[in-house]
């Protein structure tokens, strides 16, 4: 650790120095363009060397803004969500204009040590020790709910004993299953299961359609997705779709596998939204992971961009998902993942 930090110093030093000599130099000539305007007043200076003074000044504080200051303050971001505990980003992105050679080199070995399978090894360790650890609360929620669906059955409440047993499963597999990904007919069955629960509140107004090609159902069942991607779509197209129109709500979720992509759109014929939310909505999903320092406030469930940006993080940036929606008419969410199988 000790030889770590001295070879950091040195390098963060350096750095400082060739921002505050840039700056220094760009100091001057606002200077030197002050002095020419001061001489011009008393008739000692022509006038085409103050303007000649004046743009190269722009000129140089707009070369100092836009290729030293702004990519200084994208590397200094990048790397505080390092130490904020966020993954690594790829090197590429950071401003390669402003890293000297030693530090291309430790972001680079950093890369390689984050990225180790002993690093893995550990990581995955420690997510099946909390695993472990926060089943001791649900395990009292399956317990308790477990006895309420015992109670309704006695009392003969049948629908209060089937919600309990849809809850405690919906439960179970939202908190208790810790892997990454799973598969696409394990997510199916948890949307089915968040699907009846809604049945009891909605009723016949609600309907679920699930399409996909017979020849090729058995491999998109067992392609591997992110666990909770279609659950959180399918809950918000009730909630600001189907819910507010009159009348049944039909909720499809449809399936197509190329050669290498898996693309499943969630559709509703719901109340839709106007032009300037959907590309709201879309420039958030539009920004990738720099969404996750996003400050605005969540409303009910998991958000769409929350369920983009582990896609990205999972997969890449040229993964995630893409809304189309008409007023009045309904919302489609796209989602494009890789074909990742068992």
């Amino acid at each position: 650790m000790r030889n770590d930090t001295k070879k950091k110093k040195p390098w963060i030093y350096i750095s400082n120095r060739a921002f505050v000599l840039v700056f220094l130099m760009l100091a001057f000539f606002v200077l030197q363009t002050f002095i020419q305007c001061i001489l011009f007043f008393r008739d000692e200076a022509p006038f085409w060397q103050v303007v000649a003074f004046l743009i190269m000044t722009m000129g140089f504080t707009t070369v100092f803004l836009v290729f030293i200051v702004r990519p200084y303050q994208r590397n200094q971001m990048m790397m505080q969500r390092i130490l904020d505990g966020y993954i690594l980003p790829d090197s590429s992105l950071f401003e390669k204009a402003l890293l000297t050679p030693s530090m291309e080199a430790e972001i680079e070995r950093l890369e390689q040590v984050l990225k180790s399978p002993e690093m893995m090894d550990l990581n995955k360790r420690q997510a099946q020790y909390l695993a472990l650890q926060n089943q001791i609360n649900p395990h009292f929620l399956y317990n308790t709910l477990e006895s309420i669906r015992g109670e309704a059955l006695i009392a003969g409440m049948d629908n209060i004993a089937d919600m309990t047993e849809a809850l405690a499963k919906f439960f179970r597999y939202t908190i208790t299953k810790v892997e990454n990904l799973v598969s696409v007919e394990e997510e199916l069955d948890n949307c089915e299961t968040y699907f009846l629960i809604q049945k009891y509140r909605f009723g016949s107004r609600l309907q679920l359609h699930i399409l996909c090609e017979e020849e090729s159902k058995e491999s998109i069942m067992n392609c591997r997705i992110p666990k909770l991607t279609l659950q959180p779509i399918l809950e918000n197209s009730i909630i600001h779709g189907t819910e507010l129109k009159i009348g049944t709500g039909n909720l499809t979720i449809q399936f197509e596998q190329t050669d290498k992509r898996l693309v499943i759109r969630i559709s509703d014929d719901g109340v839709g939204m106007d032009e300037q939310t959907l590309a709201k909505l879309n420039r958030q999903l539009g920004r990738g992971t720099k969404a996750l320092t996003d400050k605005e406030e969540k409303k009910g469930g998991i958000a769409l961009v929350n369920v983009n940006n582990r896609i990205h993080l999972l997969f890449g940036e040229e993964y995630g998902m893409h809304v189309y929606s008409i007023k009045d008419k309904g919302t489609d969410v796209e989602v494009t993942l890789p074909i990742v199988t068992m």
